[in-house]
């Protein structure tokens, strides 16, 4: 984290507009771009909104226009991520990683040294879970996010279980939210699991267990401003019908990652199981610990049960064949469970060496600790990417000119032009889209523009011949600009020609080539029957998830504003409550009467005004819980 920020933003030196300006001899690790081209450009638009007084709450600048909070994966509600939106991802965005790490060793070492293991034994096991080869490869993902601070929620789950106090129910509630505001509904589940797991091996009295749930319910009620938007979006995503899920399971040869981390053929991501050989060499001890003790045979068991739903067999593959979730993500937990049976195993042989050399007893547990960090820290090298700040957004002259364009309008990068989300960090609106979502009803009616699919380096990608002949839903869409990888060897005559275009070259260069569509329609446009024009529009102030027009209607008319439709848009006429008459991805539309009117149109979902009720009234259960203990 010293040399530079943690990020793979030399993937920008293979992909136009920032190819012939950035050079870059090999990619450090190409297979992490996803922070790239989400992650941080989602960070860095909530940063900017929060800055000018608003929630972040829409997005529209991919999928022509999608929810930003209701996308559980930008992970804005997450004290983890909140460094990067206060101080920007240039300063913070390492602040934001050391955080997971920190967060995880320290609530691993916690549960541990809760459980009875000696200070030695719940360093190795913090060590061997916050720095194993799955943690850190997942690192810059919100998997981390939501899996670091499993470790406290189970601490404080197990001590509600064990015996009721304020103080634990509170840190449940804590935890829960930690781990939900996290951002990976799929990691999200898995904890739950290891969590309801470990609270019934922990011999619950019913009202201990009754208090682990209320303090679960409590920190879910935190959490609801973002998880209502989510559940909205979610049941209105292509990923509600298992669009782009192809759950996995790892091949038994995929076992020798544990300790070589870089086994050719294996994925180097969604493989990664790195933990010390310190570890691997104490589970016999401990798997033999782990018959006169409850807490280490839970951890053995829950360790079994993770390899089989991860790795090759019948378990595993009837997982993957009936459930759309990727279950081989328990790699990230399976460590923590491996690291609680080596920290037993670890302290029963100290146990038995401190009656005859107590001296080698205590070297023995620093040095275990010690030696499991400098292993997991060796097989950590080069994993990511580390690039200068100035690669975070670079411009080029193509960029420049689209910035120089004052006008409201679309882009349609074609191939692998502009990497989907990344228009975010430009201001640009591009019809495309990257997340684990994905608008179900704008990818129906976007189908129009023509059939876009995945090529081996990008997702949601659409090449020049499959753009629909005549160009109809470009220019209803607003889409003024095509933008072409400089490789192509045609223009805009050529691509006119093929499909029924009226396109002119506005830019060339070794960045790429902007296609201008001259027949493209106003973004805000009056519309009589039959689509004739209708009058006039002049667009007042204009900020993502409002706008604000000043119509001129001829007759009675339609205001059309070429932005999809989604669940919590809503409009006021001259300050009176309107119907905006549209499905979902349809254009937003409000009836006007003949004469002069103000337009407001807002996106404010109703989910996020029940999300914050919600999680105000869990604020005051907590205040209440607490005052209960007071006065008790």
């Amino acid at each position: 984290m010293h040399r530079g920020i943690l990020l793979s933003s030399d993937i920008r030196s293979v992909r136009f507009p920032w190819a012939p300006f950035l050079t870059h001899e090999r990619l450090q690790a190409p297979a992490l771009s996803d922070p790239v081209w989400q992650f941080v450009p989602w960070l860095g638009l909530a940063r900017r909104e929060l800055a000018a007084g608003r929630v972040p709450l829409w997005n529209p600048h991919q999928d022509g226009g999608v929810p930003l909070l209701g996308n559980a994966q930008s992970a804005l509600l997450t004290p983890l991520d909140w460094p990067v939106l206060a101080l920007g991802t240039a300063r913070a965005w390492n602040l934001s990683l050391l955080a997971r790490l920190l967060l995880a060793a320290a609530g691993a070492y916690l549960l541990l040294r809760d459980v009875g293991r000696s200070r030695a034994a719940a360093a190795l096991g913090a060590v061997a879970f916050s720095s194993s080869g799955a943690f850190i490869a997942w690192l810059e993902f919100p998997l981390v996010l939501t899996a670091a601070p499993a470790p406290l929620l189970l601490l404080f789950a197990r001590r509600c279980a064990r015996r009721e106090s304020p103080r634990a129910v509170a840190g449940v509630a804590a935890a829960t939210f930690l781990v939900l505001s996290g951002g990976q509904p799929e990691a999200a589940l898995l904890v739950a699991v290891l969590a309801a797991a470990y609270v019934l091996a922990s011999a619950p009295s019913p009202r201990g267990l009754a208090s682990a749930v209320g303090g679960a319910a409590i920190g879910t009620g935190l959490a609801a401003p973002a998880l209502l938007p989510f559940a909205e979006y979610f049941f209105r995503s292509a990923a509600r019908a298992g669009v782009g899920r192809a759950p996995f399971v790892l091949g038994a040869r995929d076992l020798l990652r544990f300790v070589s981390p870089r086994l050719p053929g294996s994925n180097v991501i969604e493989a990664a199981a790195t933990v010390s050989v310190v570890v691997l060499l104490l589970l016999p001890v401990g798997f033999v610990a782990a018959r006169r003790d409850r807490e280490t045979r839970f951890w053995a068991f829950a360790a079994a049960a993770m390899v089989l739903a991860i790795y090759d067999n019948p378990i595993s593959r009837g997982l993957a064949l009936a459930t759309p979730v990727y279950w081989t993500r328990f790699l990230l937990l399976l460590p923590l469970a491996l690291g609680a049976v080596a920290a037993a195993g670890l302290d029963a042989l100290r146990r038995r060496m401190a009656s005859r050399t107590p001296v080698i007893a205590r070297a023995i547990g620093a040095a275990a600790a010690g030696i499991c960090l400098a292993e997991l820290l060796l097989a950590a090298r080069g994993v990511h990417a580390v690039t200068p700040a100035a690669w975070l957004a670079p411009r080029t002259p193509l960029l420049d000119r689209l910035a120089a364009d004052r006008d409201v309008f679309r882009v349609l990068p074609l191939h692998t032009m502009l990497s989907p989300n990344s228009a975010t960090d430009y201001g640009l609106d591009d019809v495309r889209g990257y997340d684990a979502l994905g608008p179900a009803g704008w990818r129906r009616t976007r189908s129009g523009i023509g059939r876009f699919g995945d090529v081996p380096t990008q997702r949601d990608a659409i090449e020049p011949w499959d753009l629909a002949p005549g160009g109809a839903a470009l220019d209803d869409w607003n889409v003024k600009y095509l933008l072409l990888p400089p490789t192509y060897g045609f223009g805009a005559q050529t691509l006119g020609e093929r499909k029924g275009l009226d396109l002119e070259e506005a830019y060339a260069g070794p960045d790429g080539r902007i296609l201008r569509n001259r027949r493209v329609r106003p973004r805000v446009r009056l519309e009589a029957a039959g689509g004739a024009p209708g009058g006039e529009t002049r667009i007042l102030s204009r900020a993502p998830g409002r706008w604000r027009i000043e119509a001129r209607a001829e007759a009675a008319a339609s205001l059309v504003v070429a932005d999809p439709f989604f669940p919590g848009w809503k409009a006021r006429v001259d300050g009176a409550p309107a119907d905006v008459a549209a499905e979902p991805g349809e254009p937003l539309r409000v009836a006007l009467a003949p004469g002069r009117h103000e337009v407001d149109l807002a996106y404010r979902p109703a989910s996020f005004s029940a999300g914050v009720v919600i999680g105000a009234s869990s604020v005051i259960a907590l205040a209440a819980l607490f005052a209960r203990r007071r006065t008790g």
